[in-house]
């Protein structure tokens, strides 16, 4: 299977905001990372912010070579049924990769499992304001443009020239997936949504289905970033405007803390917490006789 054409892009605001999170949240960058359909990219970002303990993995096992000489270890990875045992990795780093799989709910599920400590993701952002850009016409659900700049034989759903639907996520979506999937466990969730215009020149010339299309056609697409670029400094300064960025990053950190209403019994299997049932029944207030 082909891998797809990787287009320049500017990455910067990406990896200040992998960097907030890792200062804030206390990620151990001498943990062993996984990368998700990871590129030479990635493993650029992540070695800038101290990770030197880098797999990549795609779906092919090819190791991806457009950005130069890979020097790093490459594993056969689909995303949506990942064939490691539980807490492989200590953490699961994806860059804009679940979008492109039939069920990213289940493929986030894998990712969780596969992960001993944190899961480090960047997807598309579901906010207020990028539904109505939706509903105006800048931007469309389907990733056709991808298809499109990848000579219409890849970069769609599956890495076929099948255009993917583009799920958006926000950090409720991701509390109730990861709450269902571990019910065991308390789990804790950092998500940064912002806005990064990080789409190339003839990434914004291919989007056609868009009003986008129109506007590059008439001011030109380096003219319309750079608007966009300035437009992005604003707008993540403003933390109510940042909520409604276009990008949402999350770090999932996962702990052994069981919920309150579950306990180890003496083989270390989880059990239900009789004590804590009695506790709640015991905290109701009881009629009393002059009630």
């Amino acid at each position: 299977m082909a891998l797809p054409k990787r287009t320049s892009k500017d990455r910067s605001q990406f990896l200040r905001v992998l960097q907030a999170c890792i200062d804030k949240t206390g990620v151990d960058v001498a943990d062993r990372v996984l990368v998700v359909g990871g590129t030479q990219n990635d493993a650029k970002f992540l070695r800038s912010c101290g990770f030197s303990r880098i797999t990549l993995s795609n779906i092919s096992g090819a190791p991806d070579v457009s950005d130069g000489r890979n020097d790093l270890p490459v594993v056969v990875v689909d995303a949506e049924d990942i064939q490691l045992p539980d807490n492989s990795y200590d953490i699961v780093f994806f860059h804009e990769v679940i979008h492109h799989c039939r069920s990213p709910h289940r493929a986030l599920c894998e990712m969780l499992r596969v992960s001993r400590r944190h899961v480090l993701m960047m997807e598309p952002n579901d906010s207020t304001f990028m539904r109505l850009l939706r509903r105006m016409r800048f931007s469309f659900p389907y990733e056709i443009f991808a298809v499109v700049n990848n000579d219409y034989v890849c970069g769609g759903v599956r890495n076929s020239q099948i255009p993917n639907f583009i799920l958006r996520w926000n950090a409720w979506e991701v509390h109730q997936l990861t709450s269902a999937f571990l019910p065991e466990y308390t789990l804790r969730i950092h998500a940064d949504p912002y806005w990064d215009f990080n789409a190339s020149e003839e990434n914004l010339a291919s989007r056609k289905q868009t009003r986008i299309g129109l506007i590059t056609g008439m001011v030109g697409a380096t003219n319309f970033l750079r608007a966009l670029r300035a437009l992005q400094r604003v707008l993540n300064f403003v933390p109510v405007l940042r909520r409604q960025g276009n990008k949402f990053f999350c770090c999932i950190q996962k702990s052994t803390d069981l919920k309150p209403w579950l306990m180890l019994d003496s083989d270390g299997g989880v059990i239900f917490n009789r004590n804590f049932q009695r506790r709640q029944v015991d905290a109701e207030p009881r009629s009393g006789a002059n009630d």
